[in-house]
């Protein structure tokens, strides 16, 4: 599944086909002794993460 990682500093990580495990994240972003991510090759502290969604939610339909 595609998704969508969205900073708090206005710019977004796109992963292409990638297994996202909720629950690992979540316990990963909950860990105090954690301050850095790795989100699709980059590492980014984990405090400027707005969200994560898949990419269908990001996309706004257009109507004919």
């Amino acid at each position: 599944m595609d998704y969508q990682v969205q900073l708090n500093n206005g710019q977004a990580i796109n992963l292409t086909n990638a297994e996202f495990d909720a629950d690992a994240f979540t316990a990963t972003l909950n860990d105090q002794k954690i301050n850095f991510v790795n989100i699709g090759g980059a590492i980014i502290n984990k405090h400027i993460i707005i969200s994560v969604l898949p990419v269908s939610a990001t996309e706004t339909e257009t109507q004919a």
